[in-house]
């Protein structure tokens, strides 16, 4: 008598282990790079590594949509707005050396809304899916090129034309941002318990939420002891003001493309950063925090 055949054993998924280790590898990497920036101080290498996250994190947002049934012309037209932003932002601070200005945000999101219109125009009327596809192209610009824009406006700060005066206030908000990160991560694995958003990522804990903010206290703390002089307007009044701010940016800004990954049913918005998963799994939390710490700066900075 034969017997049945054996059912397909499904791939194992990676332990916790390899997962923090295959991020801890990125990271490191992703540091390294922005170190050299840093220690050379080169402001085109700056604005290389900032084009390149906001040009690739818009192509996987587009791409995404085009996978789930979004016309590829929306698509194609979305990404047209992004390169043409960062092609005038780059070239902007490597010859001006200044912050870019505000208005290139309003022109790319006044190009969104009415070259979106127009492309309507090219089809018949679909009720709420026409009105859907308009929004995911606007929405896409504002999320994926001109919140990630603020990074470069960071960069920037109250520069003089002659020195990169804000590449440290840059590293501030990156740090804090990514530490809070990973201490949400490593906290919420080893002894998360207590789930914060279950519906929408059921992986975050009220106990990771702890984690982010003693990370991202820490690395505050570390940078203002360190290199104070580097970091004004800021002092450690402000860096107790803005850790608490940080983090809950942060998290809202993680569980934000939470939300839009599982209305597109997807687990990672893309596979070129082991353990992290695409571009905006990378940069998530940052989209947020940026805009927020530069106006908390803004205003301090009068």
């Amino acid at each position: 008598m034969e017997s049945p055949p054996s059912a397909t054993t499904p791939a194992a998924s990676p332990s916790k282990r390899r997962v923090f280790f295959s991020r801890l590898t990125s990271t490191l990497v992703l540091w390294a790079v922005i170190g050299m920036a840093i220690q050379w101080k080169s402001q085109a290498l700056f604005a290389g590594v900032a084009c390149f996250f906001g040009v690739a994190g818009a192509v996987e947002y587009f791409r995404l949509l085009v996978r789930h049934s979004q016309p590829r012309s929306f698509s194609v037209f979305g990404l047209v707005v992004c390169l043409a932003y960062w092609t005038a932002v780059v070239w902007h601070v490597l010859t001006k050396r200044t912050e870019p200005p505000m208005w290139f945000d309003l022109a790319a999101l006044t190009v969104a809304v009415q070259g979106a219109f127009l492309l309507c125009y090219r089809h018949e009327l679909e009720g709420e899916a026409t009105l859907q596809r308009i929004f995911s192209v606007v929405f896409g610009v504002v999320y994926t090129v001109i919140f990630f824009g603020f990074i470069m406006r960071l960069m920037y700060f109250r520069a003089d034309g002659t020195e990169l005066t804000g590449a440290f206030l840059m590293l501030y908000v990156i740090m804090v941002t990514k530490f809070s990160d990973m201490g949400a991560y490593a906290v919420g694995s080893l002894i998360g318990k207590h789930k914060m958003i279950p519906h929408i990522s059921p992986a975050k804990s009220w106990e990771g939420l702890g984690g982010a903010m003693l990370a991202s206290t820490i690395a505050s703390v570390v940078l203002l002891a360190t290199i104070p002089e580097k970091l004004a307007p800021l002092n450690w009044l402000h860096g107790m003001i803005l850790v608490p701010i940080l983090v809950f940016v942060a998290v809202t800004g993680d569980l934000a493309e939470s939300v839009i990954k599982r209305c597109l049913a997807i687990k990672d918005t893309g596979h070129k950063l082991p353990g992290i998963g695409g571009i905006l799994d990378l940069t998530d939390s940052l989209l947020f925090t940026a805009p927020i710490f530069y106006f908390y700066l803004s205003a301090i900075a009068r």
